[in-house]
């Protein structure tokens, strides 16, 4: 699959995939090696401004299928506020990230990282 776009849909409780502008799927659980992180500045000071969420920040990266959890021990968790930080951040520490081997995306709505 080509590089494709990864985010968090919240009222579908799943990742969507955008390849190309295009959301091509919705699915529960994602990996995706190559990562980098992407936040849109101008966007997240709007959806500040007006206390609404919107797409402004994704995790760029080339979608896999099969088993890459061969670094589970190695992944740290990561995530996104608008209001926290201009970054994708680790967890608990709130260290940004803005770049990834390999990003592991669960049901839950949380990804790990393999940094």
């Amino acid at each position: 699959m080509p590089e494709a776009d990864i985010y968090w849909h919240s009222i579908k409780k799943a990742w969507s995939i955008r390849v190309a502008g295009r959301v091509v799927d919705h699915l529960p659980c994602v990996t995706a090696t190559r990562c980098r992180m992407v936040v849109r500045e101008t966007e997240r000071q709007r959806a500040i401004a007006r206390s609404q969420r919107s797409v402004h920040a994704f995790i760029q990266g080339e979608i896999h299928v099969g088993d890459t959890l061969d670094h589970c021990a190695d992944l740290v968790e990561i995530g996104y506020s608008p209001w926290h930080a201009g970054t994708f951040t680790t967890r608990p520490d709130f260290r940004p990230i803005r770049a990834a081997r390999l990003v592991v995306f669960v049901p839950s709505g949380q990804a790990y990282a393999l940094p």
